[in-house]
């Protein structure tokens, strides 16, 4: 197969960072980790430290378009991010060069660098405000630079959400304004999407302090993940994901600032045993807690977990054999393994189709007074098979998502899903979460109140 029928390509348009924490350095390591191969523009070059930047020297901007018209023209990019412009004449290069373009292109409206230093010049910012705004897709600003495109000040969410507005006003097609920077116990983004819609992206806050190349990954994960097709909210949602690991990550290199340290989602032996390894440990808890078995249906119960960004059932691990009840007993019938499960796999691509850092899922019986307890913790959704086209009947293995799909379709954050069964189908509930602990979590909640 030609690698292009696979391979997607992103171009990045950016400052060189010597340190390689943060620009066009940090855009490439986040495509590749991404499976997404980067090509790149560059803007200006660096020469900055986790200190502290020395000098910046601008590229002539006949250069910056020579370098844009280079890679568009030769090769297949799917998605553009702009980073670090630095100039008025640098800007102008750029929209002349990609403003007709098809394609995503990402605004980071970088203004000033994590040690202080400026990088974006006064009289660029009309042109930044006039030029390349207008023609993003997603414009991905943090608190500061928000404020600043804005003019107002951002103390709160609804005044983020504001701010966001503000910048889709002037010509962006959709605006996430990053909370990282937000007093709460949350670490809270607000996009403003091009339909007008507004949709918060809530995470647990890691304590951190300021670090170098955050920003940068976030936006070049989410071009990444648009040029794999995904939408402009998905990308963000698997950004966040993303961005939260390299933060957990991040290692003290040099004397100043964390570099964030972003690691490979599509990585086939590291992601797959994380996978593995997370899976394992859920199973041997879920098993243990008390009346479980009586959880388990005729059809016994398989605990799933899959892969980000999974696209088949072989992205998705689960217990080979499934889980089985003996007795008063739950027993793991054998290992977790990836591709060994149709059903619980299904239905979890399904639900990633809709919310792609959903990722777990574990089938239990159907029991109407557990689902009435459920309903009073959980968000809870139903379909009805006996309303399935016969097309779907027939074909092996297209039940499932085609009930998954009705029901994130009017209920997109449901976290259990079940029906009552058709002829010759046996009722079922599955139970979905972002990780195999979660699911752990719910279970025990839900036999605590049974």
């Amino acid at each position: 197969m030609d690698s292009n029928d696979t391979l997607k390509i992103a171009l990045s348009i950016a400052g060189s960072d010597t340190s390689a924490g943060a620009g066009i350095q940090s855009d490439l390591k986040t495509f590749l980790s991404l499976g997404v191969y980067g090509c790149t523009a560059l803007t200006a070059i660096t020469a900055q430290n986790t200190l502290r930047i020395s000098c910046i020297e601008e590229i002539d901007p006949a250069i910056v378009q020579a370098q844009i018209r280079a890679v568009l023209s030769d090769l297949p990019v799917r998605a553009i991010k702009i980073g670090m412009v630095y100039s008025k004449g640098a800007i102008d290069a750029i929209a002349d060069m990609v403003s007709r373009l098809r394609i995503p292109i990402v605004i980071d409206p970088v203004l000033k660098a994590g040690t202080g230093a400026t990088l974006l010049r006064e009289d660029a910012v009309k042109s930044l405000l006039d030029r390349l705004i207008p023609i993003s897709t997603l414009v991905t600003p943090n608190i500061a630079e928000a404020e600043f495109l804005s003019g107002k000040k951002i103390l709160t969410l609804r005044d983020a959400t504001d701010a966001a507005r503000n910048i889709s006003n002037k010509g962006a097609k959709n605006v996430i304004v990053k909370g990282g920077h937000l007093k709460g116990k949350t670490s809270t983004d607000v996009l403003v999407e091009s339909t007008g819609r507004i949709i918060t992206i809530k995470n647990s806050r890691i304590e951190i302090g300021e670090t170098h190349g955050s920003g940068c990954n976030f936006s070049a994960a989410v071009t990444a993940f648009l040029a794999r097709g995904f939408s402009v909210h998905h990308s963000c949602l698997m950004a966040g994901q993303y961005v939260r690991e390299a933060l957990r990550g991040a290692a003290s290199l040099g004397k100043g600032h964390p570099i964030s340290m972003p690691r490979s989602f599509t990585d086939n032996n590291a992601e797959r045993y994380l996978v593995l390894e997370n899976l394992q440990s859920a199973v041997e808890a879920i098993i243990k807690i008390r009346k479980f078995y009586l959880l388990i249906p005729e059809t016994q119960s398989n605990f799933a977990y899959a892969l980000p960004a999974a696209e088949s059932l072989e992205d998705v691990a689960a217990v080979s054999g499934r889980i089985i009840r003996a007795g008063k007993v739950a027993m793991q019938a054998s290992h977790v393994r990836f591709g060994v499960s149709n059903h619980v796999a299904s239905a979890i691509l399904a639900r990633m189709a809709f919310n792609p850092t959903v990722r777990s899922a574990i089938n239990i019986k159907y029991d109407a007074r557990l689902l009435d307890i459920a309903k009073s913790k959980f968000i809870v959704a139903s379909y009805d098979r006996k309303m399935e086209s016969p097309e779907f009947v027939h074909e092996e293995g297209a039940s499932i998502p085609w009930g998954m799909k009705k029901v994130f379709s009017s209920t997109p954050d449901a976290e259990i899903v079940y029906h009552t069964g058709a002829h010759g189908k046996e009722p079922m509930t599955v139970v979905f979460g972002r990780e195999p602990s979660e699911l752990v979590r719910k279970i025990q909640s839900l036999l605590n109140r049974s």
